[in-house]
């Protein structure tokens, strides 16, 4: 993993978490998904979301995306010319980080297929109508999740959603123990 700590801001760039962090996170939380490897490593976007960064992750195309109704817990990737799906950006698996633990993807030692593919997902959600999309999606489904509300739809989305006001907290506190 390249050693490049930057959050960039404007364009929805492509990131990598660092494992300790996942792991350490991981330990409240079961939609956390943990890095593969330096292969196939956990990679999302960075929103800012009620103050907070957070990393939304990037799921790869499978064939069950195909059958996913829209709704706030992810937005589909695709490729405009030939209507193929590119992957899927789930907002209800994202999780606060911060800064110190996130990485630029570094794709210079991929594969053409994945740089080619990373290109187009790129491409795709920095349109501008795309990623006012995935914004506005993340915060509704943040605020949802996070209110107190006991409808259908809260806790539809609350059961599949992490726990964000949680991680939010034990985020902060991992910085703590970091520093000390």
């Amino acid at each position: 993993m390249k050693n490049t700590k930057k959050i960039k801001l404007g364009k929805l760039n492509f990131y990598i978490i660092d494992n300790n962090y996942i792991k350490y996170l991981s330990k409240f939380d079961k939609h956390i998904a943990y890095n593969k490897n330096e292969k196939r490593p956990y990679i999302g976007v960075i929103i800012i979301v009620n103050e907070h960064y957070y990393f939304a992750p990037l799921f790869s195309p499978k064939q069950k995306h195909k059958t996913y109704k829209d709704n706030l817990t992810f937005f589909k990737i695709m490729n405009p010319k030939t209507k193929n799906d590119l992957g899927i950006i789930r907002f209800s698996d994202m999780i606060p980080v911060p800064h110190e633990c996130v990485y630029l993807l570094d794709t210079q030692n991929k594969s053409y297929g994945y740089k080619r593919l990373i290109s187009e997902q790129y491409s795709y959600i920095n349109k501008s109508e795309n990623k006012t999309k995935i914004i506005e999606k993340a915060e509704k489904i943040y605020n949802i999740v996070t209110n107190n509300s006991k409808s259908k739809m809260a806790i539809f989305y609350k059961n599949l959603s992490c726990n964000f006001k949680l991680l939010e907290e034990k985020s902060a506190e991992y910085i703590i123990k970091r520093n000390v």
